[in-house]
Protein backbone atom coordinates (compact mmCIF):
# COMPACT_ATOMS: atom_id res chain seq x y z
CA UNK A 1 0.00 0.00 0.00
CA UNK A 2 1.35 3.38 -0.93
CA UNK A 3 -0.22 5.60 1.73
CA UNK A 4 -1.22 5.48 5.35
CA UNK A 5 -4.95 5.55 4.49
CA UNK A 6 -6.13 2.95 1.99
CA UNK A 7 -9.60 1.71 1.13
CA UNK A 8 -10.16 -1.31 -1.09
CA UNK A 9 -13.59 -2.36 -2.36
CA UNK A 10 -14.56 -5.51 -4.24
CA UNK A 11 -17.13 -5.43 -7.03
CA UNK A 12 -18.38 -8.58 -8.80
CA UNK A 13 -19.15 -6.51 -11.92
CA UNK A 14 -16.24 -4.72 -13.62
CA UNK A 15 -18.57 -2.03 -15.01
CA UNK A 16 -19.73 -1.11 -11.51
CA UNK A 17 -16.08 -0.93 -10.40
CA UNK A 18 -15.33 1.45 -13.27
CA UNK A 19 -18.38 3.51 -12.31
CA UNK A 20 -17.03 3.61 -8.74
CA UNK A 21 -13.78 5.12 -10.01
CA UNK A 22 -15.76 7.79 -11.91
CA UNK A 23 -17.93 8.58 -8.88
CA UNK A 24 -14.91 8.79 -6.60
CA UNK A 25 -13.29 11.35 -8.90
CA UNK A 26 -16.57 13.28 -8.98
CA UNK A 27 -16.59 13.15 -5.15
CA UNK A 28 -13.21 14.88 -5.12
CA UNK A 29 -10.76 11.98 -4.91
CA UNK A 30 -7.75 12.70 -7.12
CA UNK A 31 -7.56 10.19 -9.97
CA UNK A 32 -3.88 9.56 -9.19
CA UNK A 33 -5.00 8.06 -5.85
CA UNK A 34 -7.26 5.47 -7.55
CA UNK A 35 -6.41 2.11 -9.02
CA UNK A 36 -8.52 -0.60 -10.64
CA UNK A 37 -7.28 -4.15 -9.97
CA UNK A 38 -8.67 -6.76 -12.33
CA UNK A 39 -9.39 -10.35 -11.22
CA UNK A 40 -6.59 -12.80 -11.69
CA UNK A 41 -3.12 -12.27 -10.27
CA UNK A 42 -2.86 -12.56 -6.51
CA UNK A 43 0.41 -10.68 -6.04
CA UNK A 44 -1.09 -7.19 -6.13
CA UNK A 45 -0.81 -5.56 -2.67
CA UNK A 46 -4.48 -4.51 -2.71
CA UNK A 47 -5.61 -8.04 -3.53
CA UNK A 48 -3.34 -9.52 -0.86
CA UNK A 49 -4.71 -7.06 1.72
CA UNK A 50 -8.32 -7.94 0.90
CA UNK A 51 -7.49 -11.64 1.07
CA UNK A 52 -5.95 -11.09 4.50
CA UNK A 53 -9.11 -9.26 5.58
CA UNK A 54 -11.31 -12.09 4.29
CA UNK A 55 -9.23 -14.76 6.00
CA UNK A 56 -9.20 -12.74 9.22
CA UNK A 57 -12.99 -12.44 8.99
CA UNK A 58 -13.20 -16.18 8.31
CA UNK A 59 -11.53 -16.90 11.65
CA UNK A 60 -14.14 -14.66 13.30
CA UNK A 61 -16.89 -16.65 11.55
CA UNK A 62 -15.32 -19.90 12.72
CA UNK A 63 -15.24 -18.60 16.32
CA UNK A 64 -18.87 -17.47 16.00
CA UNK A 65 -19.87 -20.89 14.76
CA UNK A 66 -18.39 -22.54 17.83
CA UNK A 67 -19.94 -20.01 20.21
CA UNK A 68 -23.44 -19.73 18.73
CA UNK A 69 -24.24 -23.46 19.06
CA UNK A 70 -23.27 -23.27 22.74
CA UNK A 71 -25.70 -20.38 23.23
CA UNK A 72 -28.29 -22.26 21.17
CA UNK A 73 -27.85 -25.37 23.33
CA UNK A 74 -28.30 -23.28 26.47
CA UNK A 75 -31.47 -21.60 25.21
CA UNK A 76 -32.78 -24.86 23.70
CA UNK A 77 -32.24 -26.64 27.01
CA UNK A 78 -34.17 -23.94 28.88
CA UNK A 79 -37.05 -23.87 26.41
CA UNK A 80 -37.21 -27.68 26.10
CA UNK A 81 -36.97 -28.05 29.87
CA UNK A 82 -39.76 -25.55 30.53
CA UNK A 83 -42.03 -27.12 27.92
CA UNK A 84 -41.26 -30.59 29.28
CA UNK A 85 -41.90 -29.42 32.82
CA UNK A 86 -45.31 -27.98 31.93
CA UNK A 87 -46.40 -31.05 29.94
CA UNK A 88 -44.90 -33.42 32.55
CA UNK A 89 -46.62 -31.72 35.48
CA UNK A 90 -49.93 -31.70 33.62
CA UNK A 91 -49.62 -35.44 32.89
CA UNK A 92 -48.54 -36.10 36.48
CA UNK A 93 -51.55 -34.24 37.88
CA UNK A 94 -54.20 -35.28 35.36
CA UNK A 95 -52.93 -38.65 34.19
CA UNK A 96 -53.47 -42.05 35.63
CA UNK A 97 -51.89 -45.44 35.19
CA UNK A 98 -49.08 -47.55 36.58
CA UNK A 99 -46.22 -44.99 36.56
CA UNK A 100 -46.16 -42.73 39.59
CA UNK A 101 -46.79 -38.99 39.05
CA UNK A 102 -43.04 -38.29 39.40
CA UNK A 103 -42.17 -40.94 36.83
CA UNK A 104 -44.79 -39.56 34.42
CA UNK A 105 -43.32 -36.06 34.78
CA UNK A 106 -39.78 -37.34 34.14
CA UNK A 107 -40.88 -39.49 31.18
CA UNK A 108 -42.01 -36.30 29.44
CA UNK A 109 -39.38 -33.89 30.81
CA UNK A 110 -36.25 -35.77 29.66
CA UNK A 111 -37.18 -36.10 25.94
CA UNK A 112 -38.21 -32.45 25.83
CA UNK A 113 -34.81 -31.40 27.24
CA UNK A 114 -32.97 -33.61 24.73
CA UNK A 115 -35.03 -32.20 21.86
CA UNK A 116 -34.29 -28.67 23.08
CA UNK A 117 -30.55 -29.37 23.12
CA UNK A 118 -30.58 -30.74 19.57
CA UNK A 119 -32.77 -27.97 18.16
CA UNK A 120 -30.72 -25.32 20.00
CA UNK A 121 -27.45 -26.63 18.57
CA UNK A 122 -28.84 -26.67 15.04
CA UNK A 123 -30.47 -23.23 15.30
CA UNK A 124 -27.35 -21.86 16.99
CA UNK A 125 -25.27 -22.41 13.89
CA UNK A 126 -23.74 -25.84 14.19
CA UNK A 127 -25.17 -26.80 10.81
CA UNK A 128 -24.79 -23.40 9.07
CA UNK A 129 -22.40 -23.21 6.12
CA UNK A 130 -19.37 -20.99 6.73
CA UNK A 131 -19.24 -19.44 3.29
CA UNK A 132 -21.94 -17.09 2.09
CA UNK A 133 -20.68 -17.38 -1.48
CA UNK A 134 -22.90 -20.22 -2.65
CA UNK A 135 -21.18 -22.73 -4.91
CA UNK A 136 -18.07 -20.59 -5.48
CA UNK A 137 -15.59 -21.28 -2.66
CA UNK A 138 -13.06 -18.69 -3.90
CA UNK A 139 -12.40 -15.53 -1.95
CA UNK A 140 -13.98 -12.27 -3.06
CA UNK A 141 -10.48 -10.87 -3.55
CA UNK A 142 -9.71 -13.61 -6.07
CA UNK A 143 -12.79 -13.30 -8.26
CA UNK A 144 -13.88 -9.64 -8.07
CA UNK A 145 -12.60 -6.41 -9.57
CA UNK A 146 -11.05 -4.25 -6.86
CA UNK A 147 -11.06 -0.49 -6.55
CA UNK A 148 -8.07 0.65 -4.48
CA UNK A 149 -8.03 4.16 -3.05
CA UNK A 150 -4.71 5.42 -1.67
CA UNK A 151 -5.95 8.46 0.22
CA UNK A 152 -3.65 11.24 1.42
CA UNK A 153 -5.76 11.91 4.52
CA UNK A 154 -8.39 10.27 6.71
CA UNK A 155 -11.25 12.47 5.43
CA UNK A 156 -10.64 11.37 1.83
CA UNK A 157 -10.48 7.74 2.95
CA UNK A 158 -13.79 8.08 4.83
CA UNK A 159 -15.44 9.76 1.83
CA UNK A 160 -14.16 7.01 -0.47
CA UNK A 161 -15.40 4.35 1.94
CA UNK A 162 -18.89 5.87 1.96
CA UNK A 163 -19.05 6.17 -1.84
CA UNK A 164 -17.90 2.57 -2.34
CA UNK A 165 -20.45 1.24 0.16
CA UNK A 166 -23.25 3.27 -1.46
CA UNK A 167 -22.39 1.70 -4.82
CA UNK A 168 -22.97 -1.75 -3.34
CA UNK A 169 -19.45 -3.13 -3.11
CA UNK A 170 -19.41 -6.75 -1.99
CA UNK A 171 -16.93 -5.72 0.68
CA UNK A 172 -15.05 -2.53 1.61
CA UNK A 173 -11.89 -2.75 3.71
CA UNK A 174 -9.71 -0.10 5.34
CA UNK A 175 -6.05 -1.06 4.97
CA UNK A 176 -3.00 0.50 6.65
CA UNK A 177 0.30 1.32 4.92
CA UNK A 178 1.69 -2.15 5.71
CA UNK A 179 -1.25 -3.83 3.96
CA UNK A 180 -2.87 -4.92 7.22
CA UNK A 181 -6.68 -4.77 7.35
CA UNK A 182 -8.00 -2.43 10.03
Amino acid sequence: MTTRYNVVAAFPDERVAQRAVRELTEAGVDESHLRLVMPGGNDDPARVAVMRAELQEGSVIARRQTQDPIGGVFIGTLVGGLAGLVVGVLWALLGYGPPSPTARALIVFIPFVIAGVVIGAIRGGAMDPVSGTGDDPSLVAERDTLVAVHAPDVRTAERAHDVLEELGAERVDAIDADGTPL
